[in-house]
């Protein structure tokens, strides 16, 4: 996977007034914590995240800076909440999760379909049943996507999780799900019989008898 990298600074300062004034300056206001690891306050440059944004994913191991006191510790972290404001969809607040590059970790890896199955250009239609599928490796093993083959795909075949392999990765979704799969074409509906309506004849008045 890319390496990506992120300076970021310890802070002490908290509550509503300084996590403000540090918007206001341009930085992001963040936390750090992991498993055997005490959280950690930092501030991240909005400048620097909105440089890097579009390029991290739930799946992406970052090289953190974390910066104390002029010295710069570095650690593998990944993102596990962005908080936006609602309406200017500003961020408002990162959450970074410290992983062990000798510890596994669970996420979450989108599929990427590769092909076009055979049953399309006979008239079947592609059913993508999963966009996704949480994967267990150690972070260094992460793959960025997950490639599936379905040019091979005839109409009425699938492709199922048991069927995707993937070295030193264990997906997590049941074996016999499908992921993907090719459906016959839907018969088109005949637009119904328009039945033109008989008038009926009415009935001429009957004299009056004097």
């Amino acid at each position: 996977m890319e390496e990506i990298r992120l300076k970021a600074e310890k802070r002490t300062q908290g509550g509503k007034n300084p996590v403000r004034r540090m918007r206001r300056q341009g930085v992001i206001p963040a936390i750090l914590y992991g498993k055997d690891v005490e959280p950690i306050s930092l501030s991240v440059s909005a400048k620097d995240w909105r440089m890097l944004q579009g390029r991290i994913k739930s799946n992406t191991i970052i090289k953190m800076a974390v910066k104390e006191n002029g010295d710069a510790d570095e650690r593998p972290v990944m993102v596990k909440d962005v908080q936006r404001a609602p309406i200017s969809d500003a961020i408002l607040h990162l959450d970074f999760l410290q992983v062990s590059m000798e510890r596994a970790v669970q996420v979450e890896v989108p599929l990427h379909f590769i092909g076009t199955p055979v049953g399309v250009t006979n008239g079947g239609v592609v059913e993508q049943h999963l966009r996704s599928i949480m994967v267990e490796s150690l972070p260094g093993q992460i793959p960025e996507k997950i490639e599936v083959d379905i040019s091979h795909l005839e109409i009425g075949d699938a492709v199922h999780v048991n069927e995707i392999s993937l070295p030193g990765v264990k997906l997590l979704a049941p074996p016999d799900v499908a992921v993907v799969g090719v459906t016959p074409p839907q018969a088109e509906e005949k637009p119904a019989e328009v039945v033109e309506a008989v008038p009926v004849a009415e009935e001429a008045p009957k004299e009056k008898e004097e």
